[in-house]
């Protein structure tokens, strides 16, 4: 019995021991980046409306695709505008339980940024995508986040990219199992009303980290290992006395 209180004892205070070097150990990262399916849709701003679709392979040949916003907006002209969108594919990015996205920002090339003014500003919309190009994508969206394609006035010039933080529109998608998520981007000037810019490729990264499991508290580990082993202690004490032996009269 006194060797199973010192194993009992001995195996506490080394489980106690475990949790608090595990707990102390740093978080683990990873950080993922994904491509995105790239197109372009042409449509009228004023009513919303998208009237044609091109896909990155057939418009334009260069490589790039680009947003522009034509004429005055007003109530009775309506300007013409061209749109942007990349969408990816999120469906197969399995996280384990204890692992959470820290980060997740969306970047793209610039080119051939042409302004009216000492402005363009340029404003990414986060919608849920399918992976393929539709004309409905042109009024999709929910606004996510506005950058100057030029650096601050007043000493303007174009930059060659920019990146906007997308965290909480990635983490909703990831939490409802959406297997694409989408981005537009498009001009959205509050001191101008045309301009136009060349966007390259584009990138979404992802951050992950682990996140610590939670464990017991350090001094109740302790605690009750200590209790243990006194008791243990006690227990050998008491019985290593010798017996006493009751005088005869």
């Amino acid at each position: 019995m006194n060797n199973l209180y010192h194993k009992v004892a001995v195996a506490s205070v080394c489980t106690a021991l475990s949790f608090t070097l595990g707990a102390n150990k740093e978080a683990k990262a990873a950080t993922f980046t994904l491509t995105a399916t790239r197109f372009v849709v042409e449509g009228d701003s004023y009513r919303g409306v998208g009237e044609r679709v091109f896909d990155s392979e057939g418009y334009p040949s260069s490589g790039s695709i680009s947003v522009q916003r034509i004429g005055y907006f007003n109530e009775t002209t309506s300007t013409t505008e061209r749109r942007a969108f990349y969408e990816f594919n999120i469906g197969n990015l399995s996280l384990a339980p204890n692992t959470i996205i820290s980060r997740a920002s969306f970047g793209v090339e610039l080119g051939n940024v042409s302004a009216s003014y000492k402005y363009l500003r340029l404003k990414i919309l986060g919608y849920v995508g399918n992976g393929r190009p539709d004309l409905s994508d042109f009024e999709a969206g929910v606004s996510l986040g506005i950058e100057d394609a030029l650096t601050p006035y007043p000493f303007p010039h174009p930059l060659q990219g920019i990146g906007f933080d997308v965290t909480q529109f990635v983490n909703e998608r990831v939490s409802n199992s959406d297997a694409f998520a989408g981005f537009g981007i498009r001009i959205a000037d509050f001191y101008a009303n045309y301009g136009t810019a060349a966007l390259g490729s584009a990138s979404l990264k992802i951050e992950t980290v682990d996140i610590a499991e939670p464990v017991p508290e350090p001094t109740t580990i302790f605690g009750s290992a200590i209790a243990l082993g006194v008791g243990g202690w006690l227990k050998r004490k008491n019985s290593s006395r010798p017996n006493k032996t009751t005088p005869q009269g």
